[in-house]
This record gives structure tokens, C-alpha cells and sequence, in this order.
């Protein structure tokens, strides 16, 4: 299952709707029923049964009940899933930054990203051309932002809160994920033309990360498997199989296919083998 978004929407998927969802749809399928089927059996239209296993759509306990119920779902799984429907209705940490401007804060809205990243136990970060989002200061971001497509002042205050937050809620867990980082020869080497003390501090900021338990940030030096563009993979604390998040101006793509995943993971694998660590690149 993958998701193509090329413009904002009103309904995104969060990591509790996710996870609603794809349950949901496990037990219809174990039971047999198309969606279709399924939505006839209920007295829904089938768009309404495809918006929830999309964890596109907001789900009231009553219809959950109702699923539970013709699905034959025990009760332990069952009482998860309400669990489920409260967590998917509360407001996300995130959401502060998408009310400004119109919803034009970020380009795309990436609430499933932003929660999976918050919650995952490894994270694997390509980033060829910019130091990653997780390792950016703040007068880096500023920099960067003056390099792109001109945004309102309120947009770009927004984008450089979201970052400042999404380090802080991560970092500050009790225990870090693992966290591998990827970076092209390209994102240091652009530092060295930005101001000594935006330079200084990015690479300070770099090695302060790489010290830190269970992280590892590596700086390609030759011709990879990932020179086509930048990418994510997050792999959440559960059994729910990785994602790959990539990123784009006018909107973002998830990928959960576990082939296409696996391509990814490959890639990134490959890469890695044409990298150096950091701070024996910095030396």
C-alpha cells in the first residue's frame, strides 16, 4: 500500500488511524470479505470502509463497534481498537504548525511521517544535497529557507518551530532509536561557502549527534546506488513493517510495500558502502 499526495489534504493519516486501519483490514480479509462486501453487509458506501483502512478518516467508536462486531474480533484486540479510535481523535503534538497560513506551513502536510518518526525504534536518513532535518541548527535552516521558493514570514516561522520541536520531542526520548544518517559529500562541502559561524555550528551539531548511543552519521565519497534523490526509512517500535517517506515541493509519497521497502533498504545498504564516518571526513 503506498500513498501518492500531490496536494494538501484535509485528511491525512495519523499513526493511530494507520494502525486502526490496517487491522481493520486484516480482519476483513481473514474473514474473507472484499470492502465492498463488506460496506454492503454494514449499510456503508465503500468509500466510507476504504477512507478507514486508509487511516484517512476520522472513525466514531460506533462504527468500530459495529466492524468488531460482524468481523468476529475478540475482545482483547477489540478493546485496542477503541483505544485506537480515542488516540486518532486527539489532537496531534504537530498540529499547531499546519494551522498557520492556511494550512500552507509545510509542503506537504506529514502528520504520519511526523508520528512514526517520534515513535520508531531505527530510522535510516539519505539526504544527498542538504544536512538532514534532524541535524540542522537553526541558523542553517535559516539559510537554507533563503535558498528556496519564497514563503510568507509566518510559513517559514512555522517550518523552523516544527523542526526545533520534532529535535526536541526525539532527542529527548529516555532511550534513542537507532538513528543512521547518510549525507552526500555536497551538504558538508556547501557549508564551507555559508558564514564561519553557521559553518562552525552545523559541524559541531553533527558531531555532538554522532557521539550520542545508537547513532551513526556516514558522508558518501563516491558514485552510490542513491544518487537519484533522498529518502527515509522509518521503522516503527511494533511489528508494523517500515515505511519509506520521501519528500518533494509540491507534495510527499509513502511507501509501505514491503518489495518496494526492500529495494530501499537495498539502496541504502549499498550506500553505505561508499561512505566514510563523519568525523573521519571532517578530520
Amino acid at each position: 500500500m503506498s500513498w501518492d499526495t500531490d496536494r494538501m489534504s484535509e485528511a491525512q493519516p495519523t499513526l493511530a488511524r494507520r494502525d486502526l486501519g490496517l487491522r481493520l483490514k486484516a480482519h476483513r480479509e481473514r474473514i474473507g470479505l472484499t470492502d465492498k462486501q463488506a460496506a454492503e453487509l454494514l449499510g456503508y458506501n465503500v468509500k466510507t470502509i476504504q477512507r478507514i483502512e486508509a487511516g484517512t478518516h476520522g472513525t466514531r467508536r460506533l462504527v468500530v463497534e459495529s466492524l468488531v462486531s460482524h468481523y468476529g474480533i475478540p475482545q482483547e484486540e477489540a478493546s485496542h481498537l477503541y483505544g485506537l479510535v480515542v488516540r486518532g481523535a486527539e489532537r496531534g503534538w504537530w498540529e499547531p504548525y499546519f494551522d498557520i497560513g492556511a494550512g500552507q506551513a509545510s509542503r506537504p502536510r506529514i502528520p504520519l511521517f511526523l508520528e512514526t518518526e517520534q515513535s520508531a525504534a531505527q530510522i535510516w536518513v539519505l539526504e544527498t544535497e542538504v544536512i538532514p532535518g534532524l541535524l540542522q541548527t537553526p541558523e542553517y535552516l535559516h539559510v537554507l529557507q533563503a535558498a528556496q521558493l519564497v514563503m510568507s514570514e509566518e510559513v517559514t516561522e512555522s517550518l523552523q518551530g516544527l523542526r526545533t520541536k520534532r529535535q526536541e520531542l526525539l532527542y529527548g526520548r529516555s532511550s534513542l532509536p537507532v538513528l543512521e544518517f547518510i549525507i552526500g559529500k555536497a551538504a558538508i562541502d556547501y557549508l564551507d561557502a555559508m558564514d564561519p559561524e553557521v559553518r562552525d555550528g552545523q559541524i559541531a551539531r553533527i558531531l555532538d549527534v554522532a557521539a550520542m548511543p545508537n547513532v551513526r552519521i556516514r558522508v558518501l565519497t563516491q558514485l552510490h546506488a542513491a544518487a537519484a534523490g533522498a529518502f527515509n526509512i522509518v521503522y516503527p517500535g511494533d511489528a508494523t513493517d517500515p515505511i519509506v517517506f520521501m519528500d518533494a515541493p509540491d507534495g510527499c509519497r509513502y511507501i509501505e510495500d514491503r518489495r518496494i521497502v526492500s529495494m530501499f533498504e537495498e539502496t541504502f545498504g549499498s550506500a553505505r558502502g561508499k561512505t566514510v564516518l563523519v568525523e573521519e571526513y571532517l578530520k
